[in-house]
């Protein structure tokens, strides 16, 4: 009787011994697992978000491209018409010029003499005005040179934000 009572006793004791060696090596086992799950979600998640943070910075220089190209556009138009007013300015200059001699050969003639007069008045008031014109078309082109100046920059920033994404993505791919 007693050696079935130590036999007994022994054998349940082999057995808590095997089923307690192999109880903490499936353990660990899936203490690793769940680790690694754990790893492989934070980096489905960091790539999900990275990959966002690109989509969302390509889409915003392609907002920012659109605007440079309109600011350049405007400078460009701001540009020809500065140009355009310089050429009438100058016109203006010669024609006027052109008057002033022609009313200083007319000086025996009164009535000839004013009526040069009178165009040379009327030429001068257009000289002015178109002078006004181009200064403040000359305003408008810096303004706009400015802007795509902004613009650009900005352009710039944005891919300078996706170079550093790249290179964020390239050393998370890294082992």
């Amino acid at each position: 009787m007693y050696r079935r009572w130590f036999l007994g006793i022994g054998l349940a004791l082999a057995a808590g011994i095997t089923f307690g060696q192999t109880a903490p090596a499936e353990a660990d086992t899936l203490r690793s697992l769940l680790s690694e799950v754990r790893q492989l979600r934070q980096a489905l998640e960091t790539t999900t978000v990275t990959a966002q943070r690109i989509q969302i910075t390509l889409y915003r220089m392609q907002v920012q491209a659109v605007a440079v190209s309109q600011a350049t556009q405007r400078l460009d138009e701001a540009r020809a018409k500065v140009a355009e007013a310089e050429r009438w300015r100058e016109r203006l200059t010669h024609r006027v010029e052109d008057t002033e001699k022609i009313y200083q050969s007319h000086k025996e003639d009164q009535r000839e003499r004013a009526a040069i007069e009178l165009d040379l008045h009327r030429e001068k008031k257009e000289l002015e005005r178109r002078t006004n014109e181009e200064q403040q078309l000359r305003t408008i082109e810096s303004e706009a040179s400015a802007q795509v100046q902004s613009e650009q920059a900005k352009l710039s920033e944005l891919q300078d934000g996706l170079e550093r994404l790249d290179k964020t993505v390239a050393n998370q791919s890294q082992p």
